[in-house]
């Protein structure tokens, strides 16, 4: 996505690991950090024992998913990266 400049990536919200300072930092338009971490359901709705190993982000690539993400009503805090 980055190198095309254009999608929205779901990726756990790990700020620190060289993927962030390699595909996200230095392209990325903005990041929606989601409250809370991801859950998950079965197959019949109800919702899984486990949810999302770590707190996840969605990255957004341009300034039209940007605006997507600045937009949603997923809970969370939205960052303008440029």
């Amino acid at each position: 996505m980055a190198e095309h400049n254009n999608g929205i990536a779901l990726i756990f919200a790990r700020t620190e690991t060289n993927t962030f300072f390699k595909w996200i930092w230095p392209y990325a338009t903005g990041i929606l950090f989601i409250k809370g971490r991801l859950k998950f359901y079965n197959v019949d709705g109800t919702v899984a024992d486990n949810s999302a190993g770590a707190p996840s982000c969605l990255i957004s690539y341009n300034d039209i998913n940007a605006k997507i993400l600045e937009e949603s009503s997923i809970s969370g805090k939205y960052l303008k990266i440029r």
